[in-house]
């Protein structure tokens, strides 16, 4: 007796439990889980979308003398927004020749969220006439790095390879913290990032194709 007395008072305290409880109040806190979940949806698909740490290595070789060895290098980032974590798109340049080696690079063309440059440097290795208003290399990649709320830098470990094995790391990164020091560029180019993905869904934010020019250093 004394335990179907107690089943029974449990029971009762459940139903009065259901009966204060509003539908109103379970809708609202579906809602808040299913936006909370759709939040941490889209900062993990940000995340991932913007960050590329592989490093790629690249063997060198001057077996036919003085000859180029040349490298187009195309980087792209998906997405871009503040407080994003940097990204970088580093490459390894192994020398295993027996010569030590020079190394330099081109910014051949840029895109920043649709819109396109092509260097002067870009139209002569595409075999096309320089037109007028092509900035030159030097001049993209200043505005790249000074320019807009984010920065586009290029590194350059060493302008020399030493011989048998030595490496140069050429790295670009992006990178946008929360608060560059200009509220009006963080707003207009964040709202232009948001606008341009929301148009162009497969398309990258920012790509860049750069060239890499290794050649024999003079003995």
């Amino acid at each position: 007796m004394v335990i179907e007395e107690t089943k029974k008072k449990k029971k009762n305290l459940f139903l009065l439990i259901l009966k204060k409880i509003k539908i109103s109040h379970i809708l609202i806190l579906i809602i808040l889980l299913a936006g909370n979940s759709y939040a941490w949806f889209i900062y993990i698909n940000n995340v991932s979308n913007s960050v590329d740490v592989h490093v790629r290595a690249w063997k060198i070789d001057f077996d036919d003398g003085t000859t180029p060895v040349t490298e187009v290098v195309d980087v792209v980032a998906d997405n871009v927004y503040p407080g994003m974590v940097t990204f970088e798109k580093p490459i390894n340049a192994h020398n295993y020749s027996e010569v030590s080696a020079n190394v330099s690079f081109s910014i051949l063309e840029a895109t920043i969220m649709g819109t396109t440059y092509v260097t002067q440097e870009g139209r002569t290795d595409a075999g096309q006439a320089v037109q007028s208003g092509d900035l030159t290399s030097a001049a993209l990649q200043q505005q790249l790095e000074n320019d807009y709320p984010f920065t586009i830098s290029f590194d350059l470990s060493s302008s020399t390879i030493q011989a048998e094995n030595g490496v140069a790391t050429y790295t670009v990164s992006i990178s946008w913290p929360y608060e560059s020091g200009d509220d009006d560029a963080d707003t207009l180019w964040g709202t232009r990032a948001y606008e341009f993905k929301q148009a162009h869904p497969t398309e990258s934010c920012i790509s860049l194709k750069v060239k890499i020019y290794i050649t024999q250093a003079s003995s």
